[in-house]
């Protein structure tokens, strides 16, 4: 999704300009109307390619049907993993936070890692935490 547009959606206060408002809704759904498209057209071309390498047919309705769980999911993950970065303290979400969301599917753990891999570290952290000093007695003399 468009993160200015989420952002700003979320920086609109009580008193915020409706129109602005409307035209920033506006433009979220158009950046999810396009993802939505994109990954039909890519999960449909993934299935029929998969049915053809095992001699079969899947109906347009399964394929649909696919395209859009898959979108679902991916809102999921994305999600998770947004909320994963908030929780780190970070406005952005990182290669960490993605393989977080997987870790309950090892396979897509591993590919996620492979993947990974190629990608440079993040030198972004979250902010430090202090730590209290220990607070000891001072030995009695």
């Amino acid at each position: 999704m468009d993160q200015g547009a989420g952002e700003a959606i979320g920086e609109l206060d009580g008193d915020g300009d409706m129109e602005e408002y409307g035209q920033l809704q506006q433009q979220l759904h158009s950046c999810r109307t396009r993802l939505h498209d994109r990954l039909q057209v890519a999960t449909i071309a993934t299935a029929e390619k998969t049915a053809h390498k095992y001699g079969m047919e899947v109906s347009s309705r399964v394929m649909n049907a696919l395209a859009d769980l898959t979108f679902k999911a991916a809102e999921r993950l994305a999600i998770d993993a947004e909320l994963f970065a908030q929780h780190a303290g970070r406005k952005s979400v990182v290669v960490d936070d993605v393989l977080l969301v997987a870790r309950r599917n090892e396979d897509v753990l591993a590919s996620l890692r492979l993947v990974a891999q190629g990608f440079p570290k993040s030198k972004e952290k979250g902010p430090e935490k202090k730590r209290k000093k220990a607070v000891t007695d001072a030995p009695d003399t």
